[in-house]
This record gives structure tokens, C-alpha cells and sequence, in this order.
């Protein structure tokens, strides 16, 4: 019967799926918990963000607006010349005074020739004729009616911006324009006052994208910033806002930051067309998010390792009781029926085992008439057949008389036909008493060589009629070993008989002579507390299946060259009870076509 291969172990199935069942749910909620702790950071950090920019565009904005409101003057003179310059003077230096971030401030005629200018470090006032400022833009918007802001300029790395306004009588008709040089240096302490987290920052660019004011850790005034992070898209597009208008990048100073944006449009005053950036490194933005993944991932670790280790303890503790009946079932196979098998599970597996046990009962009942029976038959065939092999070689030896050589022919056949029936006799004999424990081994030391010489001596007449050579050369340092020297000999009667029976046909020369190396060579080799034997011959060969199978009862190697010669398939059985019963150990090695060598181990003395 073929040997069976399971496609796979029932524990490994029970395994994966347990651990498929386990793992698979604990690993898709820690996914979505990532997801959902990563998607509320963004948000938080968003939100955080955005309302750190609105706070600082109020402040901004409330900032511009002061100067801007309070820019146009009406007075309740017709016309210009009718203001004194000491009017004028005292108009502009209240102008001065109520704003701080003013540097300057310009009061030209509609002509475009200044009137008067006065500064925060000269409030005295003068006049630069010098300078015609009719064809500015400043002035002529102004002079229109309108207020106008001007763009960002850089006065030795001071940000400042040019505001001008026209100055009307009561009934709306501009009578001049007051132009104004505003400091941003005010912005920088409304963005500094205001942090993202403890490292996180705001700064403001101009149309350019270069930094009018920074926080704290802010890129430095005067940089340009167009080409940096989301700057140019903030003042191109309008905005970063959100959790979907989130950035992140590497910041002025080569560091990941997240970022938002915003654009700000001062009071429609064209010029002023400014942007705002919040950056947060990352390292502090993603701290808190960082312990919970590192929390969430010893978590996850820690269930995984926890469902695969109990996945693992539940498929043992399920096949256990499954690979015991294996086992039993197995020990059935091999004929033992001694041993029942333990299943303590309080279920259907439970059941089965018991009823498993009462099957090896039965079995072992059965066994044992078998047994009885081949013994008692075999026995009782013995004395007959024991005989008939008399008889039979009384009447050869001519003690009824002369026969003819015919009927010698066929006397001579049923003594060999009864020679094979006594031999059959005697193997089922045998295994009757290994089998029922009836085997007699007396062990002692004694000296291998000797069983050995005398088989070689038994056997040399079969192997001439072989043509066969007999082959051994033991050395003289040869330990005793621990065997039963009657038993030994058995051993070697049936595996060199074998040798030379399997040897085949011997294949002939032109002059009809056997030719060939055809050798039985037995050696020996000590290794540790053992002797090993070996039978080598360079006879037919076996294949690996063949070999599988040698040591059973009743198998017989059958091949074409194998069918004339004649067994019971019951003698290596007989050896390997015998050896394995001296506390060895026996097994074959082969090759088709090549020859066979069989090694078996006993015990030094």
C-alpha cells in the first residue's frame, strides 16, 4: 500500500486560522485607528493653526486700519491757503504723535509741490522743495480722492510701507494730499507674540515674498521666501487653510515644519497685497502623535505575539488528542496492540479514543489466535512433514529397493518442495515466538569473527555453486560484542544466504566460465560503544521502495531476475526481531544494478 502525504497539517491549519481569525481584526483596527488618530492630528493641527493666523490677521489688519481710517482730514477751511502753517504744523505733528509706527509725514499742494514735511526725529518741520512728487502715485491717486498703500520697502532692512490720503473741505473738494511713510516694525511684535506650540512660528511677506516681520525661530526680515514652502502658492492662489490646504516641507532652515497659509488683502488698497504663514516643525507637531503610534504599535505588537502564541496553544491542545490516535493507529499498523492511547478532552474526541482502545482490544485478541493458531499449526505440521523428508531420503539411498532415474527426478523434487515447507514451518515457528514473546536470547560477550568463520564454512559449498567469492579480513583489535552467538549466527545464515541467492546469473566469457566480480564481503567497524556489521555484495540491487519495505513480514523484493528464486519472506523479518532484541539496531542501504550492503549494530562488551 502506498504510502500516504497529507497536503498539510491539520495544527498548521488551525493555527492559520486562528491567527487569520485573530490577527486579521486587530490589525484592521489598528489601521483604522491609525488612520483616525492620524486624520485628528491633521485637523487639530489645522485648526490650531488657522486660528493662530485669523488672530494674527486681526491684529494686522486692526493695526493698518487705525492708519488708514484716521489718514483723510477734513477741515473747515475753503481752500488750503486759508490753513496756517502752524495749523498744518499742529494737524500732521497730531498725526505723528497718535500714531507711533508713522516715520514721516508729507503735506503736498495739488500742484505737487511739497508743503511741509515733518519726521519723528524733526517735528519742527521743513520743506524740500527738491523733490517733485506731483507725478508719484501716491499723489495722484490721492489727489483723485482716494486713499492709496503703497508697496513694501526695505529702508536699511526696516520694513516700511507709504500711505496717502487727500485732504478735503467740508464739502468733499481735495484741497491738498497727505502722504505718510508707515514702520511695519510693529508687525513683528504682534507675530511674536503670538507661537505655534513652543517651537512653531508666523511670519508675513510682501507681494515678492519677501519677509516683512517673523515670530520667534521665524525666517529673518529682508529673506526671500517666494520659492520656499507654500509661499508663492499662498500669494498666487490665495490660501492654505484647513486640513486639505495642510503642507508639509522642509523650511528655511532645512527643517520638515507643517504649514498653512494666508492671504491678506489690506482694505482693497492694491499694493498691499501681503501673506501669512504659520510653520510648525514637525518634531514637536508630531510628538504627541508619535508616542500614540509608538503606544498603539507595542500594542499591537503585544496582541499579535498574544493571539499567535494562543493560536498556537489551541491547535496543539485541538490536535493532541488527533495526532495520539495517529499514533495508535500507527503502533495497529506495526501489530502492537499493547498500548492504547490517553484522551482526556471531555468530548467527541474522548469518545472516539475509547472506542479506538476497545478496537486495539479486539485486535490483540484476534492477534493472539492468530498466533496461537500458526503456532499450534506450525507445530503440528513440523513433526509430519520432519517425515516425509526422512521417508523420502530413505527411499533415494535406495533402502526399498533400486529406483529408476526418472523416479529419482521426481523424489528429488518433492524433497525439495518439502525442504522449502520445513523451512516455512520453522520461520512461522519463530515468529510465533518473537511475535507471543516467546523468543529465547541468551547474551554474552563473545568474539564476532567466530559466528562469522563458521557461516563462511556453512555457506561455502552455495556460494562455489554461485561462483560467488566469500570475502572477510576482520582485524585483530576487534572488540567482543554483547550477543547471543547462536542467535548472531542465525543472522548471518539468512543475510549472507541472501547475499549470494540475490547475487543473480552469472554472466559468462566466451569459453563458457563465469566472469565478473561477483564477492559477499563482510567488515566491521567500531564506532563509540557499538560494533556495526556489514554484508556487501555486488549482486542485483533493490530500488528505494523495495527498501522501504524489507523488514516486513512476508515481503519479498519482485522483479523479473527475482522470480526464480524461491523464499518465504519471512527471514529478514526473523533478523530484525532478532537484532533489534540484542540491543541493536539493523538497515539497509542499495542501488539498482549495483549491489546491496546490509549493517546491523550490537553492543561492545
Amino acid at each position: 500500500m502506498p504510502e500516504f502525504k497529507a497536503r498539510g497539517k491539520l495544527r498548521n491549519k488551525i493555527f492559520l486560522t486562528m491567527a487569520v481569525v485573530g490577527v486579521v481584526p486587530v490589525l484592521v483596527a489598528g489601521v483604522i485607528s491609525i488612520w483616525s488618530i492620524s486624520v485628528s492630528h491633521k485637523n487639530d493641527v489645522a485648526r490650531l493653526e488657522d486660528a493662530l493666523i485669523e488672530q494674527a490677521t486681526k491684529a494686522i489688519k486692526n493695526d493698518i486700519d487705525n492708519i488708514v481710517i484716521a489718514l483723510p482730514i477734513k477741515t473747515n477751511y475753503d481752500q488750503i491757503r486759508d490753513v496756517s502753517s502752524d495749523d498744518k504744523k499742529d494737524v500732521f505733528d497730531a498725526r505723528l504723535k497718535a500714531f507711533p509706527g508713522l516715520v514721516e509725514v508729507v503735506s503736498v499742494d495739488l500742484e505737487g509741490k511739497e508743503v511741509i514735511r515733518l519726521y519723528t526725529s524733526h517735528l519742527d518741520g521743513f520743506m524740500d522743495d527738491s523733490q517733485d512728487i506731483g507725478g508719484t502715485e501716491e499723489f495722484l491717486k490721492a489727489k483723485n480722492g482716494f486713499i492709496y498703500g503703497g508697496p513694501v520697502r526695505f529702508i536699511d532692512g526696516s520694513p516700511e510701507i507709504t500711505f496717502s490720503a487727500p485732504i478735503m473741505n467740508k464739502n468733499g473738494v481735495v484741497l491738498s494730499v497727505i502722504i505718510v511713510r508707515v514702520s511695519l516694525e510693529r508687525m513683528r511684535t504682534i507675530l511674536q507674540n503670538i507661537v505655534v506650540g513652543q517651537t512653531g512660528y508666523l511670519y508675513l511677506v510682501d507681494s515678492k515674498g519677501k519677509v516683512i516681520a517673523s515670530g520667534l525661530n521665524g525666517p529673518p526680515s529682508f529673506i526671500d521666501m517666494l520659492d520656499v514652502g507654500i509661499v508663492k502658492s499662498v500669494l498666487g492662489v490665495g490660501g492654505f487653510s484647513g486640513p486639505e490646504g495642510q503642507r508639509r516641507y522642509n523650511n528655511f532652515y532645512e527643517e520638515p515644519v507643517v504649514a498653512t497659509g494666508r492671504f491678506l488683502e489690506m482694505n482693497d488698497l492694491a499694493e498691499s497685497r501681503w501673506g501669512l504663514v504659520a510653520e510648525w516643525p514637525a518634531k514637536e507637531a508630531d510628538a504627541v502623535i508619535n508616542q500614540l503610534y509608538q503606544r498603539n504599535g507595542i500594542i499591537l505588537f503585544l496582541v499579535f505575539v498574544v493571539v499567535i502564541l494562543f493560536s498556537i496553544l489551541l491547535s496543539m491542545f485541538i490536535v493532541r488528542p488527533i495526532r495520539a490516535l495517529e499514533q495508535g493507529a500507527e503502533r495497529v499498523a506495526e501489530g502492537k496492540f499493547d498500548e492504547g492511547v490517553e484522551i482526556d478532552t471531555g468530548d467527541e474526541l474522548e469518545e472516539l479514543g475509547f472506542h479506538f482502545n476497545k478496537m486495539m482490544v479486539g485486535l490483540k485478541q484476534l492477534e493472539e489466535l492468530k498466533n496461537e493458531f500458526v503456532f499450534i499449526a506450525a507445530h503440528e505440521l513440523r513433526t509430519p512433514v520432519a517425515a516425509m523428508k526422512g521417508y523420502l531420503t530413505l527411499v533415494l539411498d535406495g533402502m526399498t529397493g533400486p529406483i529408476t532415474g526418472k523416479t529419482k527426478d521426481f523424489i528429488e523434487k518433492v524433497v525439495n518442495s518439502n525442504q522449502r515447507l520445513i523451512q516455512l514451518v520453522n520461520d512461522l515457528l519463530e515468529v510465533s515466538r518473537s511475535e507471543g514473546g516467546k523468543l529465547t536470547i541468551k547474551v554474552a560477550p563473545i568474539d564476532v569473527t567466530e559466528p562469522v568463520r563458521g557461516v563462511f564454512t556453512e555457506l561455502q559449498s552455495l556460494a562455489d555453486k554461485a561462483s560467488v567469492q566469500l570475502i572477510y579480513a576482520p582485524t585483530a583489535d576487534l572488540p567482543k560484542i554483547s550477543a547471543d552467538a547462536d542467535r548472531l549466527k542465525e543472522v548471518l545464515v539468512n543475510l549472507i544466504g541472501n547475499s549470494i541467492k540475490y547475487m543473480g546469473p552469472p554472466s559468462q566469457n566466451s569459453s563458457g566460465e563465469a566472469s565478473g566480480l561477483r564477492t559477499v564481503t563482510v567488515s566491521h567497524e567500531a564506532q563509540g560503544k557499538n560494533l556495526i556489521t556489514r554484508i556487501a555484495d555486488t549482486g542485483l540491487g533493490m530500488s528505494k521502495e523495495a527498501q522501504g519495505k524489507l523488514f516486513e513480514k512476508f515481503y519479498r523484493v519482485q522483479t523479473e531476475k527475482t522470480q526464480s528464486i524461491q523464499g518465504t519472506g519471512l527471514g529478514l523479518f526473523i533478523v530484525k526481531q532478532i537484532i533489534e532484541k540484542m540491543n541493536g539496531r539493523i538497515w539497509a542501504e542499495s542501488e539498482e544494478g549495483k549491489g546491496s550492503t546490509f549493517s546491523f549494530s550490537l553492543p561492545v562488551a
